[in-house]
């Protein structure tokens, strides 16, 4: 019942979120009534918002990446810190289930920027309501859809002046794209709607959170949609994109980096 030397209890990765309250109001949103389409987009999007996608524990502090519930919480919600994949979309599949959501965990393997078969690598969310499957991702650390994209063959989703394509692959894969500011259309990530259990991503964390070999080991990463765009660091380079423009593409130093993540993410070390 519990993973070698006791470092975690399974069952401790299936909790409920501790105060849901307190998660909506840390992503400025609140509890509605009803599980509806419109309110996960409004849960999405806010999330994508107010929570940075971030491995500055894996980076910089080399510490050990946690995924039970109580730890994610605790640190995304009371310490107003990030997190990546396999932090946040576990939180906000707890929050959704805590709403009335129907919602489940996916594996995906990222294809943007690839031109070969990458591994499977990113956890992926799929909510169901009426019948319809839908993907959501608050954990992606780069362009992600403001808000669920439906899981059929053909689907188009314009949200917020993004576009979003959904393709029925080889099975069991689907396929999301986007078209690029350029007007170009690029694959994102594919996944598969089986539901995941949350004790198959403890390798996966294992693997990006400390093999060498893995980018969130190698490069510092932190990202935050705006109302108006974006704000990242990649390494040493931070990068601000508002209306489509970049406003700021520049090289920052050691001394800076603590001044940034306050200013634009909202994250005090």
């Amino acid at each position: 019942r519990a993973a070698e030397g006791g470092i975690v209890m399974y069952e401790a990765l299936y909790a409920s979120v501790p105060d849901a309250d307190a998660y909506l109001e840390r992503i400025h949103c609140k509890r509605r009534t009803a599980p509806t389409r419109e309110y996960l987009d409004e849960l999405v999007y806010a999330h994508q918002l107010y929570v940075p996608f971030e491995n500055l524990d894996i980076r910089l502090f080399r510490k050990e990446i946690p995924l039970d519930i109580e730890s994610i919480y605790e640190k995304v919600v009371e310490k107003h810190r990030g997190g990546y994949c396999f932090e946040l979309n576990a939180l906000f599949t707890a929050l959704l289930k805590d709403l009335g959501f129907h919602a489940s965990s996916c594996m995906c393997r990222i294809t943007r920027n690839k031109n070969y078969v990458p591994l499977v690598l990113h956890r992926g969310i799929i909510v169901e309501m009426d019948g319809v499957k839908y993907f959501c991702d608050v954990g992606y650390g780069g362009p992600m859809p403001p808000g669920a994209v439906p899981v059929q063959d053909g689907a188009v989703m314009e949200s917020r002046g993004e576009w979003y394509y959904m393709y029925k692959d080889e099975v069991p894969w689907w396929t999301m794209k986007r078209r690029t500011g350029s007007g170009e259309i690029e694959s994102m990530l594919q996944f598969y709607t089986m539901p995941q259990e949350a004790v198959d991503y403890i390798p996966m964390n294992e693997y990006c959170s400390k093999n060498e070999n893995s980018v969130f080991c190698r490069t510092l990463y932190v990202n935050k949609r705006t109302e108006n765009g974006s704000v990242s660091v990649m390494g040493n380079k931070f990068t601000e994109v508002r209306d489509g423009k970049t406003v700021q593409d520049r090289e920052f130093g050691e001394e800076e980096l603590e001044e940034l993540l306050e200013r634009y993410f909202g994250i005090c070390l």
